[in-house]
């Protein structure tokens, strides 16, 4: 392997484990989000509500992931700097 070849596949690491922290700490992506409520198991479900918990969103444990996807996008234009795209 390459130099080039090593420092790209690092780059791309790195971008990922970014990623992959800011989807695990409260500032998901649009598309994190999508997921989750596309998996729709209890674990991905929660995770929805944890993110809703943490910006401190009053929501009804009966709503639907896509409401909460909603809510918390809606959050998200109050704080943009607090979400990728």
């Amino acid at each position: 392997m390459q130099t080039n070849d090593i420092n790209n596949k690092g780059s791309t690491d790195k971008t990922q484990k970014i990623k992959d922290w800011l989807n695990d700490h409260g500032h998901p992506s649009y598309e994190y989000l999508q997921s989750l409520a596309r998996d729709a198991n209890p674990g991905s479900l929660e995770k929805l509500r944890a993110i809703a918990e943490d910006l401190d969103l009053n929501f009804n444990p009966d709503i639907s992931p896509q409401e909460l996807i909603d809510a918390i996008r809606k959050a998200a234009e109050d704080v943009p700097d607090k979400f990728t795209s």
